[in-house]
């Protein structure tokens, strides 16, 4: 299962690099440090407790994706996908990632009202849109694919909705820009 969430994880840094440079995401923007964030990431901060006060947290970022994608009936978050930037080496780019990815299941399939449900949530708790929604549909006009970026106090955030493979799914991946500057640099 890792070897597979590792090539899996190639493909979505591809895809996330595409989405950030097409999105208008440069490298620009104030980071984000500080120590104490949401102690929880299993909390659900609503948008009026995640006000835009005091740092912007890895763990704070983590959970406000997480609860994002909870209120709006997304998925649970895929351990393993969350996992890989717990367990990045520090120095590395996955050092400086939060993921979220939630897989529909046979019995609940993941659609694109649900990754938009997702990204209003975002939008409810500061998260702005930048660039264009990237969409791409099948010859019947179903919607296979679609990217979007979202930028938040030193954050870049990927956002991607897949109808493949047939469950579909929803994932989030926020980089904070002082980090990726610093890996780049080093």
């Amino acid at each position: 299962m890792r070897k597979a969430v590792g090539l899996r994880a190639a493909g979505v840094t591809a895809a996330v690099a595409a989405v950030l440079a097409a999105g208008g995401c440069g490298t620009s923007g104030a980071g984000a440090a500080g120590a104490a964030g949401v102690s929880s990431p299993s909390l659900s901060p609503s948008p009026s407790a995640t006000a835009d006060s005091g740092p912007f947290t890895k763990e704070r970022a983590r959970a406000e994706l997480e609860a994002a994608a909870a209120d709006a009936g997304a998925p649970a978050p895929d351990p393993d996908w969350a996992s890989m930037s717990k367990e990045a080496p520090a120095g590395s780019l996955g050092a400086c990632t939060v993921n979220y990815k939630g897989f529909g299941t046979q019995g609940e399939r993941v659609e694109v009202g649900t990754y938009d449900a997702v990204l209003a949530k975002l939008r409810e708790r500061g998260w702005q849109e930048t660039g264009q929604r990237n969409e791409r549909k099948a010859q019947d006009g179903t919607v296979g694919l679609v990217q979007n970026g979202l930028r938040k106090r030193g954050w870049k955030l990927v956002a991607e909705f897949r109808a493949f493979p047939e469950e579909g799914s929803v994932s989030l991946v926020a980089f904070e820009d002082a980090c990726t500057r610093r890996v780049r640099k080093g």
